[in-house]
């Protein structure tokens, strides 16, 4: 049997799906973790958990209660940098995504092309020189410092099999990995 992972020159692969919430939150959670704005927000986070354990720790240590004001304040900022945030913003996403229904993706040795009943979009490898893989998704992302634009393509959409390895091989041969 033939090895499909690496593509010929000329191969495409073809996908067809309907973006969903979990496909979103994946893109956005891979795009937090290359981007300075996410990185920030993380280190953002991670200075509120340190509050909350400090607000809570140091009075312990000296025999006095902790300041419920302050426990509860660095506790809802953890609570919200870390689980809610991403998931509005995944929601978010999604419902402007998925406005125009299902999606149709070629993805070739000249770049991506997506389509749906509201558009078609074209992006050469120059638009979207990097990439994440997540379990479940292809991310296609920006050149800028903040990756401020993804394109997701769900592996659960290719047409064949092999579709999988064929867009790793064509994305792996044009664009850098994150």
């Amino acid at each position: 049997m033939e090895d499909r992972a690496e593509t010929a020159e000329g191969e495409r692969v073809e996908l067809e799906y309907q973006v969903t919430r979990e496909d979103m939150r994946q893109a956005l959670g891979a795009r937090a973790k290359a981007s300075d704005r996410g990185r920030r927000i993380r280190q953002f986070a991670l200075i509120g958990a340190a509050v909350f354990v400090g607000a809570s720790v140091v009075p312990l240590a000296d025999g006095e209660t902790p300041d419920t004001q302050s426990l509860v304040i660095a506790g809802v900022l953890v609570v919200l940098l870390l689980v809610a945030q991403p998931w509005l913003t995944a929601r978010q996403f999604h419902k402007i995504a998925s406005r125009h229904g299902a999606c149709r993706a070629t993805v070739d040795d000249v770049g991506a092309t997506v389509s749906n009943a509201g558009g078609s979009s074209r992006l050469n490898w120059t638009a979207a020189p990097y990439y994440a893989e997540t379990p479940d998704t292809f991310v296609l992302l920006s050149g800028d410092k903040d990756l401020s634009c993804l394109t997701v393509l769900p592996k659960r959409g290719v047409r064949e099999p092999e579709g999988v390895d064929g867009i790793r091989a064509l994305l792996d041969r044009h664009i850098r990995r994150l």
